[in-house]
């Protein structure tokens, strides 16, 4: 008999890490080749981890609740296998729905963007830490530059776990550091209970909160706002959705509109639809737009349709309508939420009309919509009633300047504005 390792996979290049969600199999049940072993959830998607070999499940070295890095072993498995014969690596894919093509398991110093160019890239700083590492120096007031000091023990220099809690152990601990609470200092997490019901983070929430922390100190944040006249789109939508939705079975929504509009002017752009590596900026060859789509639990999500500047107007509302159907069912797929290279953040649903969105990492800009509401307007020198729209650009200032991002709002404005059923493919309805 030999023990053969579960290990937690390697779900995509920007996920480090996993949360237990639960064990399917118990210690000492038998199991065969590629049965379901546990289900694992990511910050972006939920899967189902199988077993490598036959055999009987002979320990689980990580529970239920607990985060486990890609690559750790997570469980033993007990099998008569040849000593000749190497385990395969288990194979997860999302929960629910059919296996995917075999994921990387191993973790390269390439950024996999999608695109096929052949051409290494630079390592990323950033990438040296997981939301794990980042979340626990966040706890013990590690700052960056102090993490960005240390040296990493892990692959490609990565900063570990053990790498951090040995940093910790020989620190010096600063006074007053830990503010009080409540005019208490050092309150411990028994001590929380006293000032309400303590509700533990998620992992989906945990991840969302490291990434927004994670993208305030990576990109110099600039926002400006636009507001475009709606008027006309009002009325095109009003006249024509109906038909629109018992032709193309998908709704002609607003969000929908402006990411149509957004990826034809991405195109004229390049350094909008780019990214920041190391010293480099890569001008992104695709225009893959994510959406943000806010779930029951208060988390959200990112589903991208893909290639979006290559579809029709049609095309584009019905991938939007199906990958938010997907999120809301928590059936996104890896591939449904990868190689983003600009974001659309619509939280104008919830009735705002302008917000400051935080960008996609590593992503350089995010488009934020508000509500479409009415106002009284100047037109041609007079006031009238019109729709209108506040669009919310944030940009990295280490790329763009604000002329840059002044000429993109306005051709996004202009196109808007000039929307007519022949420009959204709608003239045979």
């Amino acid at each position: 008999m030999k023990n053969i390792s579960i290990v937690m996979p390697q779900m995509g290049q920007s996920v480090a890490e996993g949360t237990i969600i639960k064990w399917k199999k118990k210690v000492g049940d038998n199991v065969e080749v590629d049965e379901v072993l546990l289900e694992v959830e990511t910050d972006k998607t939920t899967v189902d981890v199988e077993s490598p070999v036959a055999g009987r499940l002979a320990s689980c070295l990580r529970q239920e609740g607990e985060i486990a890095a890609a690559g750790e072993v997570i469980g033993m498995i007990e099998a008569e296998v040849p000593e000749e014969e190497a385990p395969v690596a288990p194979k997860p894919h999302a929960a629910g729905r059919e296996p995917e093509a075999q994921l990387v398991t191993n973790v390269t110093a390439r950024l996999d963007f999608g695109d096929s160019t052949g051409v290494g890239l630079p390592e990323i700083d950033r990438d040296r830490f997981s939301p794990y590492v980042l979340r626990l120096a966040m706890t013990n007031n590690v700052s960056m530059q102090e993490l960005e000091s240390m040296r990493g023990t892990g692959r490609q220099s990565r900063v570990t776990k053990n790498d951090l809690l040995q940093y910790l152990s020989h620190r010096p601990i600063a006074p007053a550091t830990v503010q009080a609470i409540a005019g208490k200092p050092d309150i411990s997490t028994a001590d929380l209970s006293t000032l309400g019901n303590v509700v533990p983070m998620t992992s989906l929430r945990r991840t969302i909160a490291d990434h927004m922390v994670q993208s305030i100190h990576t990109s110099a944040h600039v926002t400006m706002v636009h507001a475009v006249d709606m008027t006309h789109v009002v009325g095109l939508r009003n006249r024509i959705k109906e038909d629109f939705f018992k032709k193309f079975n998908a709704k002609l929504t607003y969000t929908a509109v402006v990411l149509f509009v957004t990826s034809r002017v991405l195109k004229q752009f390049p350094k909008i639809n780019a990214s920041i590596y190391g010293a480099s900026i890569i001008l992104r060859k695709d225009v893959n737009i994510g959406c943000a789509v806010a779930l029951s639990d208060e988390s959200l999500v990112v589903p991208v349709v893909q290639h979006a500047d290559l579809k029709s107007f049609p095309e584009v509302a019905q991938d939007l309508n199906r990958l938010i159907g997907l999120a809301r069912t928590r059936s996104l797929t890896r591939t449904d939420v990868e190689n983003g290279t600009f974001t659309l953040s619509n939280f104008g649903s919830f009735g705002s009309l302008i917000g400051t969105p935080i960008i996609n990492q590593p992503q350089v800009a995010i488009l934020g919509m508000g509500a479409v509401f009415k106002a009284p307007v100047v037109v041609n020198g007079q006031v009238a009633i019109r729709d209108q729209l506040y669009l919310s650009f944030s940009f990295d200032h280490r790329i763009i300047d604000g002329e840059l991002g002044g000429r993109f709002l306005n051709a996004i404005q202009v196109a808007t504005e000039a929307l007519t059923e022949d420009s959204l493919s709608l003239t045979t309805l």
